[in-house]
């Protein structure tokens, strides 16, 4: 992310199914949107009862969003990272409203109420910044034999 970004993490859960998009050059994106809900202590009634609710609409691109498409369901707990950006928009009223969203950086699924298992994706290439896979690309990587040194491998 550029410097100066505006940087939020947000804990919340999936309103709908994402659905795997393809811009005209053929990118794949995904957006979706994360409801966060506060809950608060009523002394009152001596219980927790629900706060405010903020919806977020987010997007991610190109591997990332890929395996946001094969991973997340509706009413799944994320915990999503990225830059706030703000926009414009026109309502079927006719009204210039302003709206925010998220440009997502990084997605995992919260084990606070789950649990998960991990599969690793291979490198397909040409997808611009995804992350290298292979043992060969990892410079921590062990050699399979247990063994470890205590220089670093740069």
């Amino acid at each position: 992310m550029p410097i100066g970004e505006t940087t939020i993490t947000l804990v919340g859960n999936l309103t709908a199914d994402p659905e795997l998009r393809h811009t005209s050059d053929g990118t794949p994106w995904i957006s979706f949107n994360v409801a966060s809900n506060s809950r608060n202590w009523d002394k009152t009634r001596a219980e927790w009862g629900e706060g405010n609710t903020l919806f977020l609409r987010c997007t991610a691109w190109r591997w990332l969003a890929q395996n946001a498409e094969t991973t997340l369901t509706k009413g799944t707990r994320v915990i999503v990272t990225g830059a706030l950006r703000q926009f414009e928009y026109t309502s079927p009223d006719g009204v210039t409203r302003t709206g925010f969203g998220l440009d997502v950086e990084d997605i995992a699924v919260s084990l606070r109420y789950a649990t998960a298992t991990i599969h690793r994706t291979k490198d397909t290439g040409g997808q611009g910044d995804r992350p290298a896979t292979g043992a060969k690309d990892d410079p921590w990587a062990t050699d399979g034999a247990g063994g470890y040194d205590d220089k670093p491998p740069f």
